[in-house]
Formats: structure tokens, sequence, C-alpha cells
């Protein structure tokens, strides 16, 4: 984890202003696209421009992929429900 990602109480430190980074939107709901595919809204973060909506679009089996590998970084033990 480097400085700019350190954990605060409130969540993730804010990345330097200079930085191009994407966080997920603040009111993001997932949707179908009209191709069955899934639209994940993320903000993506310039300088000090105002955040541009933009989404990322996953098949069935790349979401799948995505939980797997996101699951797989937290050190939750079997049977745990956090």
């Amino acid at each position: 984890m480097t400085t700019s990602h350190a954990q605060t109480e409130a969540g993730a430190a804010p990345l330097p202003p200079a930085k191009r980074h994407l966080r997920l939107a603040r009111e993001a709901e997932v949707a179908h696209t009209e191709a069955g595919r899934f639209a994940v809204p993320l903000d993506l973060h310039e300088g000090a421009a105002e955040p541009a909506t933009i989404p990322l679009v996953l098949t069935a089996d790349e979401a799948v992929a995505l939980h797997g590998r996101l699951g797989a970084l937290f050190p939750f033990t079997e049977g745990d429900n956090r």
C-alpha cells in the first residue's frame, strides 16, 4: 500500500489532484446493457476537473472473474459474514 492509498477512518485517503484515477461512482448502481452485459458506473478524476462518470462494461464471465479476484483480497475466513 502506498502513502496515497493509506486508509483513514473515513476510508481511502484522497489522491493528489494531479493524478488520474477511477473510483466507484458515489451513487453507483450496476445496470444491464442492451446486450445483457453489466455496466458499473465509475467516476474518472483528472486533476481539479469535475469527475466524469463512465461505465465499466463487463460480460458475465468477466464480472464473475473480477468478483473472485476482489474477494481473494479480503482476509475473511470461511463462514465469516462481514
